[in-house]
């Protein structure tokens, strides 16, 4: 079925073989109201005389369209041909082509602003204006009905117009109707909406000078035309903040006005504009109860919030819904220099304790969002409350110990707020560690003294998948290492001397470095072998058994795996003798990836140096943190 748009210069009766199927019996009759190939071609290129050779009817030609319901007006003003337009306006019919629409509802007048023709839009604003005829029961003149007629997406021509950045056009379509600047199409976009998010400065400037008192600035999702100018031209934004200035405080569907944007990016120069204008905007808050202030916090922008204070030295007191402050808010974003700058501004003792609804303070926050670097700040600030609970009963420390957390970062946060915990957490300890566990022996009738001693009534014969790995792995080492360190036997470094008295002895035995290469790749080998001796032997026997002998095997690889370096440095030296900067890199090498191995395990509070007590370690570890080394 063929569909078309209605069209007020066509007949009823056209509009009916129209909207009818197309039957073999209409086909002719369909065929006729196409806009023939001709006709199209002489409005396009503005030959007005053709039409005559065309069809004698001229009139009947007007009537025509193409595919897309544009009649002959639409297609000349597409085409800006002014003098075929005027000319064709003179005939009977041709007034009434000024209200014909297409399928999209547009008029000729649409299509002539969208093309940006000057000349043409005057051509038919000229016509409207000498129709001594009026509509809508007589209170609208003819003109302004055409100039404010909408298309299906409710676009005046002068949406068109300030879409496609002609000036002229925009200019003379608002001198003979201002009142097309409060119109907004489907999309609740005015025409001053559209001209500042397209950056364009004169054109904005025109709506705002033209009906300034009544232009709407409306756009979609409740955006307003100061919202989008803040992405385009700084121009058209200051200009409709001195026309306009009670648009500053109007918010969007989130109930964000321009301030909270203009912090949100960072862009300190319109922050300071808009307070310069209004100060009072920055104690609005969005739907969610966030202000500018809490914005400019959570995205770390330090210059927003340094204007911010400036223009309103009282905005520190400004809080959320929640009951948070700005220092909450630049925790909650992980903005280190946001903190710093806020800790650092003077008299903020209350601000940086602040409780919100809660009881969390600001140091809480950080705990639980893991800001390692922010606790670290809070923690070495002597203003901060560490023992302060929040409505749960805990502290930062009770908080962050419930992360479970390990490595350097944790054992620092455990170092900066130590004896903080609460009560309530110890008692939570004794509930879960010890009551529960005399409970339960209680109940099952086991000794009271084995809280004391550790034992467990698990099965101790089973053991679980994790250490069956590290078993296995063990043996793989273990097998790797002999295999390499027997190879290293066979095929001594030099090689071995192939006649005299000395055949089949190894050429650099003499040497120390090659005694020493001797020694450790013995020591590797006989230690690979022990490790691997004692995980096969017990391989038959209990899980318990080869637990046991797990810990003695692991000691064993750790010499093993020492003497395999020492081998590879004694034996690269001792075949690089004569070259001596070079024999001496296996040496340097070796000893800082062992040097690096031993300060990173003895620092690391999690690593197991069985040779070495903890209580050193923790001491040299919290000392460096001290010191900000670590």
């Amino acid at each position: 079925m063929i569909c078309s748009c209605w069209s007020s210069g066509a007949s009823e009766a056209s509009e009916a073989v129209r909207l009818i199927p197309l039957a073999d019996s209409n086909i002719e009759s369909v065929y006729r109201m196409r806009m023939h190939p001709r006709v199209y071609e002489a409005a396009k290129s503005g030959d007005f005389d053709c039409l005559k050779i065309i069809s004698e009817d001229e009139e009947d030609l007007f009537h025509r369209t193409t595919p897309k319901d544009n009649s002959i007006l639409h297609v000349a003003a597409q085409y800006k041909q002014e003098n075929f337009i005027q000319r064709l306006l003179r005939r009977p019919s041709g007034p009434s082509l000024l209200w014909q629409v297409n399928c999209k509802g547009d008029t000729p007048l649409h299509v002539a602003a969208k093309v940006g023709s000057y000349e043409v839009v005057g051509v038919f604003i000229d016509l409207a204006k000498s129709l001594h005829w009026v509509v809508e029961e007589g209170r609208v003149e003819a003109c302004k009905e055409l100039l404010r007629k909408s298309n299906l997406h409710k676009d005046t021509a002068l949406h068109y117009a300030v879409r496609g950045g002609h000036r002229w056009v925009v200019k003379l379509l608002i001198e003979e109707d201002p009142q097309l600047c409060s119109i907004t199409n489907v999309a609740n976009e005015s025409p001053l909406y559209l001209a500042a998010n397209r950056g364009l400065s004169h054109t904005t400037e025109l709506i705002l000078d033209a009906f300034s008192s009544s232009s709407s600035h409306k756009g979609p999702k409740g955006l307003t035309a100061l919202h989008t100018a803040l992405y385009g031209s700084l121009t058209s934004w200051w200009k409709i903040v001195e026309k306009r200035p009670e648009v500053i405080r109007e918010g969007d569907d989130m109930g964000w006005t321009p301030l909270h944007y203009v912090s949100c990016i960072g862009k300190v120069k319109e922050v300071r504009l808009l307070l310069q204008h209004d100060t009072s905007v920055a104690y609005d808050l969005d739907k969610e109860g966030q202000s500018a202030f809490h914005i400019a916090a959570f995205q770390g922008h330090v210059d927003v919030i340094d204007e911010l204070v400036r223009s309103c030295p009282d905005a520190c007191d400004i809080i959320n819904t929640e009951g948070q402050t700005a220092l909450h808010a630049a925790v909650i974003g992980g903005q280190v220099n946001a903190v710093k700058y806020i800790l650092g501004m003077p008299n903020l003792e209350d601000l940086v304790n602040e409780q919100d609804i809660s009881g969390n303070t600001a140091l809480h926050l950080a705990a639980h969002h893991k800001q390692y670097n922010i606790i670290y700040i809070l923690g070495r600030d002597k203003r901060v409350d560490l023992l302060a609970t929040n409505k749960d009963h805990m502290t930062a420390l009770d908080i962050f110990s419930a992360h479970k957390e390990g490595g350097y970062q944790a054992a620092k946060v455990y170092h900066l707020l130590k004896g903080s915990h609460g009560m309530p957490f110890y008692q939570d300890w004794v509930i879960e560690y010890v009551k529960k566990r005399l409970d339960k022996q209680n109940v099952e009738g086991q000794p009271a003294a084995s809280i004391i001693t550790g034992s467990s009534i698990a099965n101790p014969e089973n053991i679980d998948s994790s250490k069956r790995s590290i078993i296995d792995l063990q043996l793989l080492v273990a097998v790797l290492i002999a295999t390499v360190s027997f190879t290293a036997a066979v095929t001594m470094p030099g090689g071995y001397n192939q006649d005299g008295p000395n055949q089949g002895m190894a050429i650099l035995a003499g040497r120390a470095a090659f005694k020493a290469f001797v020694i450790s790749n013995t020591t590797a080998f006989g230690f690979s072998i022990l490790a691997l001796y004692l995980q096969f032997d017990t391989v038959t026997k209990s899980d318990r058994l080869r637990v046991r002998y797990a810990k003695v095997a692991s000691y064993s690889m750790y010499v093993a795996i020492l003497a395999m370096v020492l081998a590879f440095a004694t034996g690269t030296y001792v075949v690089l003798s004569k070259n001596t900067r070079l024999r001496i890199v296996p040496y340097v090498v070796s000893g800082c990836l062992v040097t690096m191995y031993v300060i990173g395990g003895f620092l690391d509070p999690e690593a197991p140096f069985w040779w070495l007590s903890s209580s050193p370690r923790r001491y040299v570890r919290n000392l460096l943190f001290d010191y900000g080394i670590l």
